[in-house]
C-alpha cells in the first residue's frame, strides 16, 4: 500500500516494518540510483547539480568500487567538457517545472549555462516529483531563468526588459 501524506511516502508491507517514511530526498535518491542503471561503461554522462549530482555520483562510485574492491577509496571518475565530447550519451538531472507536454523549466538554482549538455544528449532522464508539475510553463508563477555572462550584460538585460515589457514581466539581475 502506498499513501502520500504531504511530501512523505508511507510504505506498508509484510516485508518491512509497519511504516517506513521516505522523505522527498529519499525518493529522489531512489529514483536517481535507478536512473544511474542506464549508464554503461564508456558512456559520456552528464549529471545535474545539487542533490541529483550528489546521489548519482555516490551511486556511480559505489558501482565502480563493486567492480574493483581492492582499494579503500572510491575510484576516480574522469571529468570532461563539451569541447572534448560534443555528444553526451546520457544526462540525468531534475527540473524546476514540467508541463503535461514535457516542456521543462530548468536553471533556477543558478547553473543555467551548465544545462547546455542536456541539449546534446542522446537520452535525458529528468527526475521530478509532484511539486514540479504545472499545467503550463511558468505555471508556478516563479521566474524564468536566463543566464547572461559579464560581456554586454547591461545590453542583454535592457533587450530582455524591452522584449517583455508589454506582458508585464520584470527583469531582475540575480548575482551569485
Amino acid at each position: 500500500v502506498i499513501t502520500w501524506r504531504d511530501t512523505d511516502l508511507l510504505l506498508s508491507s509484510s516485508s518491512c516494518s509497519p511504516f517506513v517514511i521516505f522523505t522527498q530526498d529519499n525518493l529522489k535518491k531512489i529514483v536517481t540510483y535507478k536512473a544511474v542503471e542506464y549508464d554503461k561503461s564508456d558512456m559520456v554522462l552528464s549529471l545535474g547539480t545539487g542533490s541529483t549530482f550528489k546521489h548519482a555520483i555516490n551511486r556511480i562510485g559505489k558501482l565502480l568500487h563493486q567492480h574493483n574492491p581492492r582499494t579503500d577509496t572510491l575510484p576516480r571518475i574522469p571529468l570532461s567538457d563539451l569541447d572534448s565530447h560534443p555528444v553526451v550519451d546520457l544526462a540525468i538531472d531534475s527540473a524546476d517545472e514540467v508541463d503535461p507536454f514535457l516542456n521543462l523549466v530548468k536553471g533556477r538554482s543558478g547553473s543555467l549555462l551548465r544545462e547546455m549538455e542536456e541539449s546534446t544528449c542522446k537520452k535525458f532522464i529528468v527526475i521530478v516529483d509532484e511539486s514540479n508539475l504545472v499545467n503550463y510553463v511558468l505555471g508556478s508563477g516563479l521566474a524564468m531563468p536566463i543566464e547572461v555572462i559579464r560581456f554586454c550584460w547591461k545590453f542583454t538585460v535592457e533587450r530582455l526588459r524591452k522584449l517583455f515589457e508589454d506582458v508585464g514581466c520584470v527583469v531582475k539581475l540575480r548575482t551569485f
